[in-house]
Order: C-alpha cells, then sequence, then structure tokens
C-alpha cells in the first residue's frame, strides 16, 4: 500500500471530496462539500456535475484544504451524497486502486466495474422490455420481406429462433440492430411488446434440497485441514489445489466455505463460464442454502439487488463470473476460483484484469484465505506454487469414484478420407464409438470451437478468401440464416457465388457447430442431438435449460463450443469427441501450446466420471505436437516443465512481462503514426533492443489489421518488472488517448 492509499480515509470532516470520475483520465476531480449537506465518506456516491452534464462518481478521500493551484471559487458543490453509508470499503477501495495502476486505467474505471450499472447510473428499471414472434410468416412473406426490408427478415430470423419471449437488449446485443426494425414489425401486427415485471429473487418458487456431505477421500480430507488451518488463524494465504478431473475439488471448497460460515464470515466461488453457474449454484444451495449469484447473465435490477443483499449480510455466499470477485461481502473468509486457469478470467474491456490475481490480492487486503483450483493449473500459478512461499501447493492426484482417467486416442485426419464427396467431419473412431454408445444408450459430449455452418468460402484458382466489408475477417456461413456472418459487426450478407478478385465459383471451406450436427443426423437418423452455441441459446434461461434437459436424458449427444468444454459432470456420459484439437494451436499467442493442453483435459475430464467408465477421441492434423502428445498421457507435470522452460528462454510470463499496446482509427495512416509514435516515447524512457531486458515487437499489423471499419496496429513490449516500473508513466499517458489500449498480458 503505498503513501496516497494510507491517507484515503483521513480527515472524515473535511470540506473537499476527492472523487473518482468514469473517464479515462488518470486523476481525480475535486468537489466542495456543502455545509448543510448529509455527511460524506470515502467510498460513498455522490452525483456532481462534471463539464455541463451530471455523473455520478465515487468519494476517494477527503480533504480539508482545496487542491494547490486550483482557486476554490473554480471548485463546484457536489450536488447530493447518493449513499447514507459507504457503498464500498476500505479494502475495495484499495483494491480498485490496485486494479487502476495495473490494468493502465483510471480509478473511476475501476470503481465503475465494481458497481452494479443500476448503481453506476443511480437509475434502475423495475421491468424488463421483451419482444416475441406473434405472427409465422409464409416463405412466400419472410422471402418478400428479405429482399425488401432486410434488417426486418433478420430480426423475424432471431426471433423465430428464440422460441419465445426474448429480452430487447439482448436482442440487439445478438443481432447487431436497432429496435426500429422490431417497432416496424410491431405495427404489422407480427410481433408483440411486453414488460416483464424483475424477479427480485433468482431462486423463487424453487425447492431448496439440502444434500448429505459424502465421505471425504485421504488427499481430500488433508487439503480440508490445511485451508482450514488458515481460516481458523484467519490468516492470508494462497493456495494452488492441483486436482485431475473428478477428484472432488468442489468437496473441498464445500468444507472449506462451511468452516467460514461456521465462524460467521462469507466467500465468493468464481466460475470461469455463466454456463457452469447453475449447475455449480445447485451445490452450493444443497449444501450452504441461499446463496447469492452475479454474472452478466442478470438484469441489472437482479444484480442490484443481489449486491445490496451481499452488502447487508443476508447472503454470505457469492457464486458468480468475474464480477462476482468484487461482490461486498461483510468479513470475507475466503475467495474460490474454479478453474483457474481458464482465459476467461481475463477482462477483454477496461479495466483490463487478470481475476486469478485480482482474488489474490483482495484476499490478502481482506486477510482471508484464497483456494486458486484446476486440473490444468495455469503456469504462472504452477511456478508461484513450486518456486515461491507466496502460494501452497495441495494435491488431488486420484477420482473419488475411484478409476483412472479416460483413455485418450488422437486421430490422425490426415489418413481419414471423407465418404460421397461430403466434408471431413467424423473420423472412423469417433463414428464407431458414437455407434456404441447410442447402442448402450449412454451419452456423448462433442466439443467444436467453431459456430456455423462453414467458417469461410474459399476461391481455389486465385487462393481468395471471401471477408468481410468493414473487417479483415472470413465470412461464416450460417445455415439457419441462409447468410454469411461476420462473427464481429454482425452484418450480414448474401451468400457468395463467384470471386470478387477473379470471378471463379467460390466453395464452402471449414466445419462448424451446423455441418456438426448435420453429419451426425445422416450418419445417426435415430440421436437426440441437442446443440449448444451462441445461435441456440439466445434466451436467459436456455443454457440452465439445455444443462437440465441432456442432465435428465432427453438428448444423446451434446455438442457444443467453450461452454460445454469445463466443469460440466454428466454421469451417462461415457464419450467426448474433440472434432478440432488444432484451432488453440493455431493461434498467435505464446500461451496457444498451453490452451491447447488445458482444453483436450477438460475435455476428457467430461467422460468416464462413473462406473460406466468412458474414453476421449481427439481429431487432429498436427498429432506429432507435443502439448496434444502430453494431454494424450495426462501428463501435465512434463508438459509444464517443458513450457516453463520455453517460456523462461524467452522471458514470457511467469518469467517476465508482456503488454500489447493496441492502436486504432479510421484512417490507416493515423493508426500507423500514433504506433510509431507510441515506439519513440517508450524507447526515450528505455532505449532496449533485441536480446535486452526491454524488448519491443513492433509496431506492426495485429492478425486482424481492420476490425469495425477502423485500421489496426500493435506494439508488443516485453520486458521485467524494474523496467516496467519506469515505463509505467508513459504507458499511462498513453492509455489515457483515445484509440489507444494498454493491455497486460
Amino acid at each position: 500500500m503505498d503513501a496516497f492509499q494510507g491517507s484515503l480515509f483521513a480527515a472524515p470532516a473535511g470540506r473537499y471530496a476527492r472523487v473518482a470520475l468514469n473517464t479515462p483520465v488518470r486523476r481525480e476531480f475535486a468537489y466542495h462539500i456543502p455545509e448543510h449537506a448529509e455527511p460524506v465518506e470515502a467510498g460513498c456516491r455522490v452525483k456532481v456535475s462534471f463539464g455541463r452534464r451530471p455523473i455520478v462518481g465515487v468519494v476517494v478521500a477527503i480533504d480539508d484544504t482545496p487542491p494547490k493551484g486550483v482557486p476554490v471559487e473554480r471548485i463546484k458543490d457536489i450536488e447530493v451524497c447518493l449513499d447514507a453509508t459507504p457503498l464500498l470499503n476500505k479494502s475495495l477501495l484499495r483494491l480498485s486502486r490496485t486494479i487502476a495502476d495495473d490494468a493502465y486505467c483510471s480509478w473511476g474505471q475501476a470503481l465503475a466495474a465494481m458497481l452494479p450499472a443500476a448503481l453506476r447510473s443511480n437509475r434502475s428499471r423495475r421491468t424488463i422490455p421483451t419482444v416475441e414472434l406473434v405472427h409465422e410468416l409464409s416463405e412466400k412473406e419472410f422471402e418478400t420481406l428479405e429482399i425488401k426490408f432486410p434488417k426486418q427478415a433478420k430480426a423475424v430470423a432471431y426471433l423465430r429462433q428464440a422460441r419465445g419471449p426474448m429480452e430487447v437488449r439482448e436482442f440487439c446485443n445478438r443481432t447487431g440492430l436497432s429496435k426500429s426494425p422490431l417497432t416496424t414489425l410491431h405495427k404489422k401486427g407480427w410481433v408483440k411488446f411486453d414488460n416483464k415485471a424483475e424477479v427480485i429473487d433468482p431462486f423463487a418458487g424453487r425447492e431448496l434440497v439440502r444434500d448429505i456431505p459424502p465421505q471425504l477421500t485421504e488427499a481430500q480430507q488433508n487439503c480440508v485441514a490445511t485451508i482450514n488451518k488458515s481460516i481458523d488463524a484467519k490468516h492470508h494465504q494462497d493456495f494452488l489445489m492441483y486436482g485431475i478431473t473428478g477428484s472432488g475439488k468442489t468437496e473441498v471448497y464445500l468444507h472449506a466455505l462451511e468452516r467460514c460460515l461456521a465462524q460467521g464470515r462469507g466467500g465468493i466461488v468464481l466460475v470461469p463460464e455463466i454456463s457452469l453457474t447453475p449447475q455449480t449454484v445447485a451445490r452450493f444451495r444443497a449444501r450452504s442454502g441461499d446463496v447469492a449469484v452475479l454474472h452478466s447473465g442478470l438484469t441489472d435490477v437482479e444484480r442490484h439487488d443481489q449486491w445490496l443483499a451481499i452488502r447487508e449480510g443476508r447472503l454470505r455466499v457469492v457464486i458468480g463470473a468475474r464480477s462476482a470477485l468484487f461482490a461486498p461481502v461483510p468479513d470475507l473468509g475466503i475467495i474460490i476460483v474454479d478453474e483457474e486457469h481458464e482465459s476467461t478470467y481475463k477482462q477483454e474491456s477496461t479495466p483490463r484484469y487478470q481475476a486469478r490475481e485480482v482474488a489474490r490480492e483482495r484476499a490478502r487486503l481482506e486477510s482471508a484465505v484464497c483456494v486458486l483450483g484446476s486440473a490444468t493449473p495455469s503456469l504462472e500459478s504452477w511456478q508461484a506454487a513450486t518456486d515461491s512461499p507466496d502460494m501452497q501447493l495441495l494435491y488431488l492426484r486420484d477420482r473419488v469414484a475411484g478409476g483412472s482417467l479416460p483413455p485418450v486416442k488422437l486421430v490422425d485426419m490426415r489418413t481419414e478420407k471423407a465418404e460421397g464427396g461430403q466434408w471431413l467431419v467424423m473420423s472412423s473412431q469417433l463414428k464407431f464409438g458414437l455407434k456404441k454408445i447410442l447402442e448402450k444408450k449412454e451419452q456423448a459430449i462433442l466439443f467444436l470451437n467453431q459456430r456455423g455452418f462453414s467458417p469461410a468460402w474459399y476461391c481455389r484458382p486465385c487462393g481468395n478468401t471471401i471477408s468481410c466489408e468493414t473487417c479483415d475477417v472470413a465470412l461464416t456461413y450460417h445455415r439457419w440464416r441462409k447468410k454469411a456472418l461476420c462473427h464481429y459487426c454482425l452484418k450480414e450478407e448474401s451468400m457468395p457465388q463467384c470471386c470478387p478478385t477473379c470471378g471463379h465459383k467460390v466453395e464452402m471451406i471449414g466445419v462448424g457447430t451446423e455441418r456438426v450436427e448435420d453429419s451426425v443426423q445422416r450418419a445417426f437418423p435415430g440421436a437426440r442431438i441437442l446443440r449448444m452455441d451462441r445461435d441456440t441459446m439466445l434466451r436467459r434461461e436456455s443454457y440452465e435449460q439445455a444443462l437440465k434437459d441432456f442432465g435428465d436424458c432427453k438428448y444423446d449427444i451434446l455438442l457444443g463450443t467453450q461452454m460445454v468444454a469445463k466443469g460440466l459432470d454428466f454421469p451417462k456420459v461415457t464419450l467426448v469427441g474433440v472434432l478440432n484439437a488444432d484451432t488453440a494451436l493455431h493461434q498467435p499467442d505464446f500461451r496457444s501450446s498451453e490452451r491447447c493442453f488445458n482444453l483436450i483435459a477438460q475435455v476428457a475430464g467430461r467422460a468416464g466420471r462413473s462406473l460406466l467408465g468412458g474414453e476421449v477421441i481427439v481429431q487432429t492434423w498436427m498429432p506429432e505436437h507435443p502439448a496434444l502428445l502430453a494431454a494424450a498421457k495426462h501428463d501435465y507435470d512434463k508438459f509444464s516443465l517443458v513450457e516453463l522452460q520455453e517460456r523462461k528462454d524467452f522471458s514470457y510470463p511467469p518469467f517476465g512481462d508482456v503488454l500489447r499496446i493496441s492502436f486504432e482509427s479510421q484512417h490507416q495512416q493515423r493508426a500507423i503514426a500514433m504506433a510509431n509514435e507510441a515506439n519513440e516515447a517508450l524507447k526515450a524512457v528505455v532505449p532496449g533492443g533485441f536480446g535486452q531486458a526491454t524488448e519491443y515487437l513492433g509496431p506492426a499489423p495485429p492478425p486482424i489489421e481492420r476490425l469495425r471499419g477502423k485500421y489496426r496496429r500493435q506494439l508488443l513490449l516485453k520486458t521485467n518488472r524494474q523496467q516496467l516500473l519506469l515505463l509505467r508513466p508513459t504507458l499511462y499517458k498513453l492509455a489515457e488517448q483515445q484509440g489507444i489500449v494498454v493491455d497486460p498480458l
């Protein structure tokens, strides 16, 4: 904690408030506290005038005197204090300041990420606008609408796919459309609007069924005893629990959480995906009673009410994705980060923080315990646990149900042949495996991280790929829409027939989840297939209902993207198929091998979680790749040893710091100039060079050079912690500029 943070809470009777506003500028603004105003303290929200507009900010300090050099008459009054008592405690204020410093954003931006939207704006809705298709168009009507009014046709297509009321805000986010086409359709009587009353309690109407804790294995007992020792001492300690899939990590979490609750303390449980929340919540509710849920799938009012219930101590257990980390739990005792290796714990918008590291920092500030759990720990956490006193390593090496991890077969797709001129989707081994599980009335999970029918159109004579007009991205064919879609800007185009470069006919190449569904259905006409991707999970209820139906054995095969690859536990799943393991390896990312290994290991863990056993079939065009070979043998130790040595040789994390500085402009030359100017500014502080402690890679075009009509450049900065401290003032100035993003990787 620096001296500035140490003085945050001084002078409670001062007349001037330092207010952090949600703007990119890295400074706080002074406002005068009127004499007859309600008491104002650090951590309270206030409404102030900023320029000519009212804005809600957070008080971070109280001063007796105005800032030096600022005339008193220029300091505006606080219009109103919105909180009788501080909304954020000292620990959360200090945590937000640390996030701002490490994520290269303003204090106000970091604080805004902690608060629900209703509290950031001081407005909350009590109803949710929804829209539903009420007139089923004939094919002729739809074709006419597609020609004359394509946006209205797109709206109708998505509402058809939703099969029920869809929130208007979610509709706009998914389609890229405004509300205007819906309004026109409403005038025609084809859709209806409604205002659904907010459900304050997300578990209203659901029976709370308590479960009986199972007998712990010896390894689980050792883990629980070690964690509980720190909980009882109210001593901060970080743990990395390395447990293979099915080893009972969740049961350890539950026992540690029960110890905190018995002491009157609270806990936070982070999961990497919204799709995991229903299963996780069910297990924790069965053991701990009522819990709070916080994630992006909640409405503003739901999140607001859950947040206030947590702050008031009515709900002491919080479960959710990244944002749950900032829940105002009184007397926090434990933070659990499940599947801590997941890339989704990295925030990709401002503030760009790593939730795993922020969880450790919050636990330190609150004198709480932080437990990171994974079957494939991140290399950063593994290095910290094996080579540093800051983190203690715990092991769970055996499955609680007995048996071993399922065998993993690597299938070389270079030796497979497609049948009947069809695109190669399933190997002969995968087809045989699916045939067996269908005969035995068991279940299978198929994973492919590519939605749509075909990810590209390709011209064989000239080698050109049909791209989006505003993004340097190949268009994806979605058969349910009979359209080519850009997955970034969401623009739709008619199916291309000819190459715009040479005029020859183009063909669809590659495999998406729609094509897989079609191929599996043709191969096994009687199979009941459930597809889970962004095209089918359009409503808020879709995730939970789909997982419940699969758990109730209403489907034989679960096919999906990232949302089916982790954390799910279905006893009847005896086969897992990875349709293309190479996708992760082809990413321009120093973590690509690690992510590929993690993916195979995590997907493999969905099979054989009961006495039925199981197997995993991994299709690849690169069967000799070290990451795949290690994953097939479930050999994390060997993989981490080799990968960490490579990271060390090239000074990548955890042996160095890497930052990506992105530049974006409507004009290509401006983006290039911004990148060059930033490069020179940084080199003026630390010259750096090849083989030195600081290296500058670029400026250069990123993998996607143009996105949503804007041209982009990037500069990769590799450095060590000492020299990064010298560069930080310059990086902070860059991050304040429009069109520049500083992202720690």
